[in-house]
């Protein structure tokens, strides 16, 4: 997938090494994020060695040990599920008609996004899966906050890092906090509302209304995405 991306859009492994160092410059500053306060430098990144071409070692999110734990009620709250949605693929991406876009992204946000009543200019905030770092980009592209192939220029002019317009994966993301499988996609949540109530410390963004969530399962068969509504906005 990642060496259909760079040859369709012309992306380059420096994009993919900003997007490791920005996420790794947020988990420095998430006390429950497996790389907090370990300074990783953009030449480190970028000298890492190759694990699979053209990913490197810092490409790849870290395996590690984690829970995470949320409540569901109908009590008042501050934060509110306004939309929600699932989809599904096949397998293997050999088997689809488009590999540098997945369709299960594309679909759940549409719905999610619908249910919500807001467009992707309304998210302010966003957590997404990126297991790997080519995958943030694409993701960029399928929740439409860009175009296709648009996902590098993003990551180029500092749209979402932290002080961004459309901070995403403040808390590290997989790549930087952590990727410990079945304990992601809560965490994902637990870190939009962490934000929502005004929180998350130092990683601290300016307070926003609408949030949401992208958790994928293998290489885009699956995605869920969740859409979170800060009520005290």
């Amino acid at each position: 997938v990642a060496q259909q991306y760079m040859l369709k859009y012309g992306a380059t492994t420096d994009d993919f090494a900003l997007v490791a160092y920005k996420n790794h410059q947020n988990a420095y500053l998430n006390p429950k994020a497996r790389f907090y306060k370990k300074e990783v430098t953009l030449k480190q990144i970028k000298q890492s060695p190759i694990v699979a071409s053209p990913l490197r070692l810092f490409d790849c999110s870290i395996s590690c040990n984690g829970a995470a734990a949320l409540i569901l009620s109908k009590d008042e709250s501050s934060v509110e599920v306004v939309g929600s949605a699932e989809e599904n693929d096949y397998l293997s991406t050999f088997e689809r008609d488009e590999m540098t876009s997945f369709w299960v992204t594309k679909e759940a946000s549409k719905i999610a996004y619908k249910e919500a009543g807001i467009t992707p200019a309304d998210i302010d905030i966003a957590e997404i899966h990126d297991a790997f770092t080519p995958l943030e980009l694409i993701s960029y592209e399928d929740l439409g906050f860009c175009g296709p192939g648009e996902g590098t220029k993003l990551i180029r002019e500092n749209v979402t890092q932290i002080n961004g317009k459309l901070p995403i994966n403040t808390s590290g993301g997989l790549n930087a906090k952590g990727h410990p499988i079945s304990a992601t996609g809560i965490s994902q949540i637990y870190e939009l509302v962490k934000q929502m109530r005004n929180e998350a410390g130092e990683r601290q963004i300016e307070k926003p209304e609408y949030g949401l969530a992208l958790n994928i399962g293998g290489v885009g068969s699956a995605a869920t995405v969740h859409i979170l509504k800060n009520l005290n906005f």
